[in-house]
């Protein structure tokens, strides 16, 4: 297993996560050994465990709760991408076939809803029932974020604000409670509680925003992912959503009809990614980017200066700095 560099720190807990997490695949059933066991190998930088774990260890949190409730993090994550391939009909994920493109839909909407079955059981018998509480709010806000997507499929007209709901319920929601489950199981004192929470939730809305910059700014071989999903798929992301501000109606009018294609060729998709490019989309959203990383990091100004600290901080900056 290949750790992430700020998350050395942490090396011996990630391999327990590691160990934990091939254990939990344990069903009688031969499919989902099989299936489930390819979509929890499928690599990653494990970003959402190791928050738990560093904000566990900030707190004190003690191994026989950390690692197992660190672990279903992961799952919960594990879960929603695994809807989402199946929802955007994707065929790969991080440059390896998707679930979907191997085993079938079917086989893949069980397995993510088998963990997310594992994940809330895991959670109940370790985290108790705070942890419980917030972890299952974040599951119900992942749904609604996906649906509140889905219902603004092909809308340029969709605004900054919903834009952040959107993100806020999809991927920031489940950073920000990977830190506040991390110290509620430490017993933190609510400042610094939420301190860590805020931390995550700032942290995730940044990792969201250079997500969709991407989208527009990147090469496949960079990102493992084709590059303009999001336009084939009719989602409108915050760097369109600053570039359209700058349009006049004629450039509007070009970008809706692209929108509202079912299959916009390539040359609708280059048409999309080149007036983004000009209009400065891509870098106003990474200097967005940046505004938040900056506030999550002032989130740490009072948290006592550790290995642990130090290695949240690196973590933001990967955000910005990342190219994959």
């Amino acid at each position: 297993m290949k750790i992430f560099e700020p998350f050395k720190v942490i090396e011996k807990e990630l391999l327990a996560v590691e160990e934990y997490s091939n254990s939990l695949i344990d069903s009688s059933v031969s499919l989902l050994l099989e299936a489930g066991g390819y979509v929890v190998k499928s690599g990653g930088k494990k970003i959402r465990p190791g928050l738990t774990v560093i904000s566990g260890r900030i707190s004190g949190a003690e191994d026989e709760k950390l690692i197992p409730v660190a672990t279903v993090m992961e799952y919960m994550h594990t879960a929603t991408l695994v809807h989402d391939d199946i929802v955007d009909g994707a065929n790969y994920r991080r440059g390896k076939r998707s679930l979907n493109s191997v085993f079938g839909s079917d086989v893949a909407v069980l397995v993510g809803d088998y963990l997310f079955a594992k994940a809330i059981y895991v959670l109940a018998n370790y985290g108790g029932s705070e942890v419980l509480k917030v972890a299952s709010k974040t599951v119900q806000d992942m749904a609604e974020g996906e649906l509140l997507q889905l219902e603004r499929i092909g809308d340029i007209e969709l605004d900054e604000d919903t834009y952040f709901q959107i993100i806020y319920r999809k991927t920031a929601s489940l950073i920000s409670t990977c830190c506040e489950v991390g110290a509620i199981l430490g017993n933190a004192e609510e400042k610094l509680r939420n301190s860590l929470k805020d931390f995550g939730l700032y942290v995730g809305y940044a990792f969201q925003i250079v997500d969709d910059v991407f989208d527009y700014a990147l090469s496949q071989e960079s990102t493992g992912k084709p590059t303009g999903k999001d336009i084939r798929e009719g989602k409108v992301t915050y760097p369109l959503i600053l570039a359209l501000r700058k349009a006049n109606e004629e450039e509007k009018r070009n970008i809706s009809s692209v929108f509202l294609k079912k299959e916009p060729s390539e040359k609708d998709v280059e048409l999309v990614k080149e007036f983004v490019l000009s209009k400065g989309g891509v870098e106003e959203s990474l200097e967005v980017a940046k505004t938040f990383v900056k506030r999550a990091k002032e989130c740490l100004s009072e948290v006592p200066e550790s290995s642990y600290k130090t290695a949240l901080l690196k973590v933001a900056d990967f955000v910005v700095s990342r190219t994959f």
